[in-house]
C-alpha cells in the first residue's frame, strides 16, 4: 500500500497538470503536498518498523480523506483525482478483511457524493454524479468479493498447513519410537556384548600377553566408542534432558572433533516438539556435509528468534560449492540434504543455500516460531541409559 501510494499521489499531480481550469490550482497543490508528505513518511515508516492492523485501517481513512479534499480541490465530480478513491477498497481487500472492506467501500461512495454534490462549480448535473458513485459501488462491491474469496482461501491454506503439521507430528513421532527401539537393542545387545568380550580380552592379556589380544582389545574399544555415537545419534538423550542449545552444542562439539574446526554456538531459540526435532536434524546434516565436503576451520552455528521465524544457519569458512550442484548430488544418491530439506518444508518453513566457490558456505533454516508453541499431543520419549 506505501509502495502503491506514491504513483498515485504522481498520477493525480499529473492529471491536473493537464487540466485547464485556473481555479483552486494553489488550494490543491498545498493538499497535495501535505499528502505527497504524509505518503513518503508512511513508506519510510512502515520499512522500519513493524505495523499492526489498526496501523493499515488509520491510514485507509486518511487516504479517503486526503483524496476527497483533492477532488473537490480540483473539479468535484469531474476531478481525476476520483480514479485514486479505487486504491482504499483494493488496498483492504488484499489484507482480507471482509466486514471493514465493504465498510470502506461505502465511506468512498459517501465521501464522493458530499465532495462532488457539495462542490460550488457542480459542472455536472446529478445523473453524471449517481453514475460516477455507481461506479465506485461496483468497484467496492468487487473489492469485497476479492476480499471474501481471499479470506476462505488463506483459511483453507491454514488448514492444509495444520494438518500437514499434524502428519509431520505423527511422522516424528513414529520415527523417534523406531529411532529409541533401535538404540535400546543396540545398548541392550550389541553395546553390552561388545564391552563383555572387551572384559574378557582384558583378562586373557592380563594372562597371557599378546600383542594380537592388545589390538583386539583396542579395535573393540573404538568399536564401543563408534557404537555409542551411533546410538546417541539415533536418540539425543541430551535435547530431551537439556534443551535445544546443548544439543546443539554437542552436535557441534561432535562435528569439530571428527572435521577438525572450532564450532562456535549461539542459541536463543526455544522451539518446541516437533521443530525442535527438525532443527537438531538439520544442524546436524549440515554439520555432517561440513565435515565431509568443506575443509572448514570455522564454523558458526546460530539458532535465532526473528521476526516470528526461528532461524538456524551453518556458516563455514571452506571451500564452498556451486549450489546448482545440489541436484546433481541427488540425483547421485546422496539424499541428506533433500530430505532435510522435505522436513522443513513439511514444517512450513524453508532451506535456503549460500555459497560460492572458495568463499565457504552458508545454509539457512527458517521454521514459523508462532507454529512451535503449544501442546501438539506426543509426549517425549527417553532414550536407554548409557552406563557402561
Amino acid at each position: 500500500m506505501a509502495w502503491l501510494r506514491l504513483p498515485a499521489i504522481a498520477l493525480v499531480a499529473i492529471a491536473e497538470m493537464v487540466n485547464e481550469a485556473p481555479e483552486g490550482r494553489i488550494g490543491f497543490a498545498v493538499a497535495l503536498v501535505a499528502f505527497a508528505v504524509w505518503a513518503v513518511a508512511i513508506f519510510i515508516w512502515v520499512h522500519l518498523r513493524t505495523i499492526g492492523s489498526s496501523f493499515g485501517l488509520m491510514t485507509a481513512f486518511v487516504d479517503i480523506a486526503a483524496i476527497t479534499a483533492l477532488a473537490f480541490l480540483s473539479g468535484g465530480a469531474v476531478s481525476q483525482a476520483r480514479v485514486a478513491y479505487a486504491l482504499v477498497p483494493l488496498a483492504l481487500a488484499f489484507r482480507f478483511r471482509v466486514r471493514l472492506t465493504a465498510a470502506a467501500s461505502a465511506l468512498v461512495v459517501v465521501a464522493y457524493l458530499l465532495q462532488a454534490l457539495s462542490h460550488p462549480s457542480r459542472t455536472r448535473g446529478a445523473r453524471y454524479i449517481l453514475l460516477q458513485a455507481g461506479y465506485l459501488t461496483w468497484l467496492g462491491i468487487a473489492a469485497l468479493l476479492l476480499a471474501w474469496m481471499l479470506a476462505r482461501r488463506t483459511q483453507r491454506i491454514g488448514e492444509l498447513v495444520e494438518q500437514s503439521r499434524n502428519l509431520l507430528v505423527d511422522s516424528l513421532g513414529a520415527e523417534e519410537r523406531e529411532r529409541q527401539g533401535l538404540a535400546e537393542a543396540l545398548h541392550d545387545t550389541a553395546l553390552q556384548n561388545l564391552l563383555s568380550a572387551r572384559h574378557d580380552l582384558h583378562e586373557a592379556f592380563d594372562a597371557v600377553p599378546h600383542p594380537a589380544v592388545a589390538r583386539a582389545e583396542v579395535t573393540i574399544t573404538e568399536t564401543v566408542g563408534q557404537l555409542r555415537d551411533v546410538v546417541a545419534d539415533l536418540h539425543p538423550l541430551v535435547l530431551d534432558q537439556a534443551g535445544l542449545e546443548a544439543a546443539l552444542s554437542a552436535a557441534g562439539a561432535h562435528a569439530g572433533r571428527r572435521g577438525r574446526f572450532t564450532v562456535r554456538v549461539t542459541c536463543t531459540a526455544r522451539p518446541a516438539y516437533p521443530e525442535q526435532r527438525v532443527l537438531l536434524a538439520a544442524a546436524r546434516e549440515l554439520l555432517t556435509n561440513v565435515t565431509k565436503y568443506a575443509r572448514a576451520h570455522q564454523v558458526d552455528l546460530r539458532c535465532v528468534d526473528r521476526n516470528g521465524w526461528t532461524v538456524l544457519s551453518v556458516t563455514d569458512d571452506g571451500i564452498g560449492f556451486d549450489p546448482s550442484s545440489v541436484s546433481n548430488s541427488l540425483a547421485s544418491g546422496h539424499i541428506g540434504l533433500a530430505s532435510q530439506r522435505t522436513r522443513i518444508e513439511s514444517a512450513g518453513g524453508e532451506l535456503t543455500i549460500d555459497s560460492r566457490l572458495g568463499e565457504g558456505t552458508t545454509v539457512t533454516v527458517r521454521i514459523p516460531s508462532i507454529m512451535a508453541h503449544g501442546n501438539h499431543g506426543y509426549g517425549r520419549t527417553h532414550a536407554p541409559s548409557h552406563g557402561g
